[in-house]
């Protein structure tokens, strides 16, 4: 990435600044409301994740007045071949560094080694799949695991291989195998950005687009500022106020979650819904590690009691499953980088949003895969 004033491969935008962007109708001042009554917009390292392709940096040199005026074909431009109602998402792509390497696996050395090569392959040959689509896709979304130990190394290798998708929006989530500084410090020097937060200490975004907004939640758990928990996520009580909030001040169109943890609701909740088998709840069944998320149950209850939220998308069980609990939809994402068994496969997934609902289609990196451009359609109810 190229570190010039005048030209940048990536450009950091905050939550607030997207929003107006890809939807002009929408407040910035609606949103700081909503953050400014909930929390302290004092800096922190986490920032939201947005990196923004050479062809959209005309719009960071408008100003705020003009930005705000924008609609959202206005920010795809012109470029016929951008579907504004395409997205590919991307999850657990697991990047690993030498240092990484040497630091954490001096045991496993050589399988690691392998992995590291593995995952840099498998995450090229998806970018490469993402551009040979005939409609280019709005944004891709990349729902957590970003790289396997969390180093400042892994994010710079991961900044290396974003430029094979330089012609794409990216919006990111975390995962608990991420760190949040390292991170966002790695992009932050590459783009020097100043933005403000929608949420303290998380990466929170609302994408909007024709048919549905997309809301990135930050399920990452630190059990202290150095060091992640790589098991169970958590979004907490400011999160989910947050995310309550923009939920009912976004009710005119359908919501669609995304964040890396799955759903694992308590034993109590399940028998007082009685729903026994709502989602498995092992992010590993084969080390029978249980990896979901801590809050399932407030999030749930959040998701259910709004009829407007139609789909939650997840990774962190490199698995590719849908269920359905009441009205919405729970899309498992399979991984990029790795697979927990043999019978799984590598891969991302196109999703098309439409106007009663959206078309999955698996992409699976072996296209002789029996899974490979498998497509599903998810209707609204």
């Amino acid at each position: 990435m190229r570190r010039s004033s005048s030209c940048r491969s990536y450009c950091w935008k905050s939550s607030c600044g997207y929003l107006a962007q890809s939807a002009g109708h929408i407040s910035r001042t609606r949103y700081t409301a909503i953050t400014n009554r909930l929390f302290s917009t004092a800096r922190s390292h986490a920032m939201p994740a947005h990196l923004l392709p050479v062809s959209r940096r005309r719009f960071l040199a408008a100003s705020a007045s003009a930005i705000a005026g924008l609609g959202h074909s206005d920010l795809l431009g012109s470029d016929s071949q951008v579907n504004p109602n395409s997205w590919a998402l991307i999850s657990d792509t697991h990047l690993l560094s030498q240092r990484s390497i040497d630091q954490h696996y001096d045991n496993n050395r050589t399988a690691m080694e392998k992995r590291a090569t593995l995952v840099a392959t498998n995450f090229e040959r998806a970018a490469r799949q993402v551009l040979a689509s005939a409609e280019r896709p709005a944004g891709l979304v990349l729902s957590g695991d970003c790289v396997h130990v969390g180093g400042k190394e892994e994010y710079e290798l991961l900044a290396r291989k974003l430029k094979l998708l330089d012609t794409i929006p990216i919006h990111v989530a975390m995962g608990n195998h991420d760190h949040r500084d390292n991170f966002s410090n790695v992009f932050r020097e590459q783009t020097q950005s100043d933005d403000r937060l929608l949420l303290e200490n998380r990466h929170v975004s609302v994408l909007k687009s024709q048919h549905a907004n997309l809301v990135l939640l930050d399920s990452l758990t630190m059990q202290t500022p150095d060091r992640p928990v790589k098991g169970p996520g958590r979004l907490g009580k400011e999160q989910l106020a947050w995310f309550e909030a923009v939920l009912d001040s976004e009710s005119d169109k359908p919501a669609v979650v995304v964040l890396h943890h799955n759903v694992n609701p308590s034993d109590e909740y399940r028998q007082r819904t009685g729903q026994e088998n709502f989602i498995v709840p092992s992010a590993d069944p084969f080390r029978g590690f249980t990896g979901g998320l801590e809050d399932t149950d407030r999030f749930l209850a959040l998701l259910h009691a709004r009829p407007h939220v139609k789909a939650v998308v997840f990774g962190h069980m490199h698995q590719f499953q849908i269920f359905k609990s009441r009205n919405v939809f729970f899309v498992s994402m399979p991984p990029v980088g790795y697979t927990f068994g043999p019978q799984e496969a590598v891969g991302w997934i196109r999703m098309l949003l439409k106007d009663n609902g959206a078309t999955l289609e698996v992409q699976t990196l072996d296209t002789k895969h029996v899974r490979h451009q498998k497509r599903v359609d998810l209707r609204w109810s």
